[in-house]
Order: structure tokens, then C-alpha cells, then sequence
């Protein structure tokens, strides 16, 4: 084989390499919901709500959650949300966060989470978000920013 057929094997084997590899991405998206349940005895509540990614595309979610812990204005919790899009593609979402009242209908949020599960267009995908948020009126409403850094394997 000569020089440039050894350029032309390696430049295809090197393509073929990276379009195995997962490609690795960035994305935002703002998300308001409300509080649909809200079990005072076992913390356990559910929220309902919308995802607007910055491509336009808006997106239900749901979210299930519980409180595990309250001290003075603050609670830090757990939640699972599920995110459903318009092609049937589904993003799990799991994380960690905390909230601190402001006062009787405001309060700060913030959080952390990982992508643990895909389906469709999400198959494969895995990262980690962070949030922040407001709380905006005594019912629960509440309007939260996210950033996620993910990945999702080769098709």
C-alpha cells in the first residue's frame, strides 16, 4: 500500500471511530408548572407542567417527587420527571434540590439531576442539569430555568 492509500485507510478508519462515539451537547430550556398532589403526611407530590427548549419545541412533563427533609423556610426533596414529546420520545430525568420560602407565596428553588433513561430520539442518553427557579404563588405555581450537558450515542 502506498503513502496516500495508507492516508485514505486512516481517514476513513478514523471516521468510522468517530462516528461510533457519542456525540456530546448543551441544551436550555425554561419549564413553568403547578403542584397537582401534595400528601402532607408522607411528603410524597406530583406537579404538571410545560418545557420550552430554545429550538421552540414545547414539551408536557410530569413530575413526582418527594420532601425528605424541612428546616426553618427550606425542604430539600427528590424528584423524577418525565418529559413526553410530540414524536413519542420520552426523557427521564431524576435529581436532588432545595427550597427556600421567601415568604408565603414565594420562594427560590435550585437543583441538580442526571438524564437516567431515553426513549426514540433519547435512547442511549446520558448527563447531568442543573436548575433554578421561583416559586410564584401560594397554589405552588412556579417557573424554573434548566441547563443540561448530555450525551447520546452514535445512530
Amino acid at each position: 500500500m502506498n503513502i496516500r492509500g495508507f492516508a485514505i485507510a486512516a481517514t476513513a478508519a478514523a471516521f468510522g471511530i468517530a462516528a461510533q462515539a457519542a456525540s456530546a451537547a448543551e441544551m436550555a430550556w425554561t419549564a413553568t408548572s403547578y403542584v397537582t398532589r401534595m400528601d402532607q403526611s408522607t411528603g410524597e407530590f406530583a406537579r404538571r407542567g410545560l418545557a420550552m427548549f430554545k429550538d421552540g419545541e414545547v414539551v408536557p412533563f410530569r413530575i413526582e417527587g418527594k420532601i425528605t427533609s424541612i428546616e426553618g423556610n427550606a425542604q430539600t426533596y427528590r424528584t423524577k420527571i418525565v418529559y413526553t414529546f410530540q414524536d413519542g420520545s420520552t426523557l427521564v430525568q431524576e435529581g436532588e434540590g432545595r427550597t427556600e420560602r421567601q415568604s408565603a407565596e414565594r420562594n427560590t428553588q435550585s437543583g441538580t439531576g442526571r438524564f437516567t433513561v431515553g426513549t426514540g430520539r433519547w435512547e442511549g442518553v446520558t448527563g447531568t442539569t442543573s436548575s433554578a427557579g421561583k416559586g410564584l404563588t401560594s397554589f405552588g405555581d412556579s417557573f424554573t430555568e434548566f441547563k443540561a450537558d448530555y450525551s447520546l450515542p452514535a445512530k
